[in-house]
């Protein structure tokens, strides 16, 4: 701590021959983890860091110094806590008591529908600045229009700022924004960012959930863009990462990685005319040793709201033993595989597929209570779906098979499966699959085999278009809950999750989407 405070005292020596200096607080990808971060008791949770938060702020303050907090997105869903009172818990605290200036909606913000976001909105507006330019709802949706605007402005002695919000598109996620649209996020910050020069902004700071690897391409493919702080892939920077904008000025690039881990904190000096000039940046282990008292309690009563859905005791009851271990780097891949295992084997389908992204980083470990396979496969689209994802089945032809491998790997998905092998190559068009067998026995073409996937592949692939139409022909929701499946197969005194070998359950990442350019703490 004595570190971060001479770190943090000289940077905050304001100079006044140079011009405004402001620091810049951030988080994305919290997902909810309103208690704790993954696997670690004391470290992350929402009361924590907003007296982190408080600590730095109150300290820039006492020097001039003002302060922007800024979030970018995928606040809620991927934790059980999205579904106290019915995700109002976590909109009232990110939004209104954390003290954010400056939030945008990731993908995970909009999985609830288009529907239900407004009502949400109604019942809790935002005292942040929620901001998304490339989001396009129809005038009926009004909550949502009030609520969320293309940049917010600022102007700190004299020199105007603006902040731009941009998500993520991808086909998999979007389909949930139904009778809306969101548009190109790269096409709409070339707009918005003209529009903001001519506004009279001075600097502007971008607010993503793209990606690194697309904040990269904004930064390279724009014009005015003077600093990116990014979210969606997860990763901790530990750096700035720059990149040369088309004038070919220099465009820091933030990121703090994922469930309150880290607060990222960056200081920069703003003038007109020049440059902006990074004075510090770093990531603040979030192990305060403070908390916000006022949003402790909050938490406290989305916990008494989940208990009085669920039923306290219900809910931590101990369910069965995972032998897995906090920081394995296999560890949510070989859940992904058991996951897999489990939908073959309640759905009695020839194979099953399970995306290891969908159930994330936090795999259970040591004794595993009911709250605990909950948030290690935290997804409800639904709301009133409040035990999660059903198992869907659907007859596929044995040509397609190889078919939905390649569409998968091609969209940059991490892939498990269950009953299949095969081998693949790559091609100048990409991973291609060969040599497919199911059970033993290579796949004959005309034949319909038995496949079982998540809720979410199946009715994301319905929404996606014609083709996967054609593939998932007449899908089935099957009576078999995941959550409850998984429960009933991790009883089995004889589970041994680390023994999993992922490799031979053939995990695929598309290398041009998956990139880890994190440092170690």
């Amino acid at each position: 701590m004595l570190k971060n405070f001479l770190l943090t005292s000289l940077s905050l020596m304001a100079l006044n021959s140079y011009g405004a200096r402001i620091q810049i607080l951030h988080t994305n990808d919290t997902h909810a983890y309103l208690d704790r971060s993954t696997h670690q008791i004391n470290r992350g949770g929402s009361a924590r860091l907003k007296a982190l938060m408080d600590y730095y702020s109150d300290h820039a303050q006492k020097s001039g110094i003002k302060t922007f907090r800024v979030d970018a997105g995928d606040f809620s869903e991927g934790n059980m806590y999205y579904l106290a009172n019915r995700a109002r818990s976590v909109f009232q605290i990110h939004g209104n008591e954390m003290g954010y200036d400056v939030g945008i909606l990731g993908n995970h913000d909009f999985l609830m529908g288009t529907s239900e976001l407004n009502d949400i909105l109604t019942d809790v507006p935002m005292q942040m600045n929620l901001i998304t330019a490339n989001i396009k709802v129809p005038y009926r949706f009004k909550s949502i229009r009030q609520n969320l605007g293309a940049f917010a402005e600022y102007e700190v002695d004299g020199v105007k700022i603006a902040f731009l919000g941009l998500t993520t598109n991808e086909i998999f996620y979007k389909w949930r924004l139904y009778q809306g649209d969101i548009t190109n996020p790269k096409k709409e910050a070339k707009r918005v960012e003209q529009v903001l020069k001519d506004r009279g902004n001075d600097f502007i700071f971008a607010v993503t959930h793209i990606g690194l690897l697309r904040d990269m391409e904004l930064a390279k493919d724009t014009k005015y863009i003077d600093a990116i702080v990014g979210g969606h892939s997860h990763t901790a920077l530990f750096e700035t990462k720059v990149v040369k904008n088309k004038l070919k000025r220099d465009v820091p690039i933030v990121q703090a990685g994922k469930h309150m881990e880290y607060l990222g904190r960056l200081v920069v000096d703003i003038e007109k005319g020049k440059p902006l000039k990074v004075v510090s940046y770093e990531l603040v282990p979030v192990k305060y040793e403070m908390e916000d008292e006022e949003v402790a309690r909050s938490v406290a009563e989305a916990d008494e709201d989940l208990h009085s859905q669920y039923g306290e005791e219900w809910l931590n009851q101990v369910v069965g033993k995972s032998d897995l271990k906090p920081g394995d780097n296999k560890g949510s891949k070989k859940w992904a595989s058991f996951i897999a295992d489990t939908m073959r084997e309640v759905s009695g389908a020839d194979v099953a597929i399970q995306i290891s992204s969908m159930n994330g980083e936090n795999f259970p470990v040591g004794e595993v209570t009911r709250r605990d396979l909950y948030n290690s496969i935290p997804r409800t689209f639904d709301l009133d779906e409040k035990y999660g994802w059903s198992v869907y089945t659907t007859e596929v032809k044995g040509y397609w098979i190889k078919v939905i491998f390649e569409v998968l790997m091609k969209f940059g998905q991490p892939l498990n499966f269950s009953g299949v092998e095969m081998k693949t190559i790559k091609t100048p068009l990409g991973l291609k699959v060969k040599d497919v067998t199911i059970n033993g026995k290579l796949v004959r073409p005309f034949k319909n085999y038995k496949v079982a996937f998540t809720e979410g592949i199946v009715r994301g692939a319905l929404c996606i278009g014609k083709i996967t139409l054609s593939i998932l022909q007449k899908p089935k929701k099957t009576p078999h809950l995941i959550w409850e499946s998984l429960e009933k197969r991790l009883d089995d005194k004889n589970v041994r999750l680390d023994a999993i070998d992922v490799d031979r359950n053939k995990t695929f990442f598309n290398p041009d989407e998956y990139v880890d350019l994190a440092s170690e703490e």
